[in-house]
């Protein structure tokens, strides 16, 4: 039962994720981009370090991503005054917009992958899966659409 429930939801992620990456993709974005921007939309000013922690991303990786970004005026850099070496990155207004701007098409990916599921079973499996991440102290961040409508 373990074994199925793992590789279950790892194939249910990785529908999720092909979706959302695709309409993306169509739309000219990617979904790195996309989680950098949500994650500093959801999580606040973080730390180079930190954020690349968080997605999972190399820092040398995600330090030519941000500079990508800042220069498109979605980000913006600021070093610690107490520490001149620990710079710390944050959604811009601009990047924001960005980030909302894009959320209905992750959203219509996850929509997608959760088609067979009814409205209640889909209520249902989000508690179940609250239940589930509220152990990991990490899980903090709130639902992909604010909690709109869920």
């Amino acid at each position: 039962m373990v074994e199925e429930l793992g590789m279950l939801i790892a194939k249910t992620r990785k529908m999720v994720w092909t979706n959302a990456t695709r309409r993306l993709e169509e739309s000219g974005n990617s979904m790195l981009e996309w989680q950098l921007l949500a994650h500093l939309v959801r999580a606040g000013k973080r730390t180079q370090i930190e954020v690349a922690v968080a997605l999972a991303q190399h820092p040398a990786g995600l330090s030519r991503l941000v500079d990508d970004l800042e220069k498109q005026g979605y980000v913006a850099r600021c070093r610690d005054q107490e520490d001149r070496r620990r710079v710390y990155v944050e959604a811009t207004a601009r990047g924001h917009r960005r980030f909302r701007s894009i959320l209905p098409e992750v959203l219509r990916g996850v929509d997608q992958a959760l088609e067979p599921l009814s409205e209640e079973e889909r209520r249902r499996l989000r508690d179940l899966l609250r239940k589930v991440v509220s152990q990991d102290p990490e899980c903090k961040n709130p639902p992909l659409n604010g909690g709109a409508g869920s």
